[in-house]
């Protein structure tokens, strides 16, 4: 988990200001970013209001590390940033952790036939 600089939301459905993110890729993609193959990286953002989406759409995460606060991973709300937008390290998942998102984003997406 990262802490990144969103900037002013434009509408209310889009995340703004500084939001800690979840990075949501594999490691062929975080090679290329070392690499300086390819500069985005595949977030999901947090959120610490739990009736932001439905409770099939989202994944609490509690406070560790450098997170400072209980969150929810807002998994419908995928994104690709630019990795200039990235500030600190915040925190990690464990592994059951990202599995549950696996099967969340698959879900959301009506992927949950890919392995």
């Amino acid at each position: 988990m990262c802490l990144v600089e969103f900037g002013k939301s434009r509408n209310s459905f889009e995340f703004g200001k500084n939001r800690p993110v979840i990075l949501f890729q594999t490691d062929k993609l975080n090679y290329a970013i070392e690499d300086g193959i390819y500069d985005y990286c595949l977030v999901i953002p947090l959120s610490t209001t739990n009736d932001i989406v439905t409770s099939d759409f989202r994944l609490e995460i509690k406070a560790r590390e450098k997170l400072e606060n209980n969150s929810f991973a807002v998994c419908n709300s995928i994104c690709f940033l630019h990795k200039k937008y990235f500030n600190e390290k915040l925190a990690s998942l464990d592994n059951y952790e990202i599995e549950l998102i696996n099967n969340i984003v698959k879900n959301v997406f009506d992927i949950s036939h890919i392995s």
